[in-house]
């Protein structure tokens, strides 16, 4: 019983991801923006986190990737770490709506979102992610696991700052007002 957990996390993230997407696709609204940083480095961290995240499953239910002992308490804090992120990512996804779900910097108008999930965190998204991959790097206590993890996290560190220079030249004194009031992750 224990195993349909992790599987029904992720179910529930890549729902969350992908259906704003096909929704968008079907009214032909672009769904990838200017992406802010070197194309390679961007696919680099993306693909160091969701192979992050594909070795949970492998060492779930394949092989045990972890030089150490696997313990249950690094099950359930990988557990834990899933579900607070997979909450805050689907709240930030629910949280933009539908039609404004974009991979990179919007071309077109946009509006600053501020409330709901936006509230506590200036980027809930990627809180969501950080907090999956750390739930990662704990139950896949392997070092290219942890590699892959510090990748993805300085990446979309590194993304996170386009985005900001970029909300702060599209909405200036209402970002910084938000800025000042809201932390960047938690």
């Amino acid at each position: 019983m224990e195993k349909v957990i992790i599987p029904i996390l992720f179910v529930i993230f890549l729902t969350a991801a992908i259906v704003p997407r096909i929704i968008q696709k079907r009214k032909k609204i672009e769904t990838v923006g200017c992406i802010g940083i070197d194309k390679r480095i961007f696919f680099l961290g993306k693909i160091s986190l969701f192979t992050s995240f594909i070795l949970i499953l492998v060492q779930l239910f394949f092989v045990n990737l972890s030089l150490f002992e696997i313990r249950e308490v690094f099950y359930w804090a990988c557990v834990a770490l899933l579900g607070l992120g997979v909450m805050f990512f689907t709240l930030a996804i629910m949280g933009l709506g539908t039609f404004s779900l974009r991979v990179g910097l919007a071309q077109e108008g946009t509006s600053l979102r501020t409330t709901g999930v936006y509230r506590v965190s200036r980027n809930p998204m990627l809180l969501g992610l950080y907090l999956m991959a750390l739930g990662s790097a704990i139950y896949v206590q392997n070092p290219i696991n942890w590699i892959l993890v510090i990748i993805a996290l300085t990446i979309h560190h590194k993304i996170i700052l386009v985005e900001e220079n970029f909300l702060h030249k599209q909405f200036g004194n209402q970002w910084l007002e938000y800025r000042n009031k809201v932390r960047r992750y938690i």
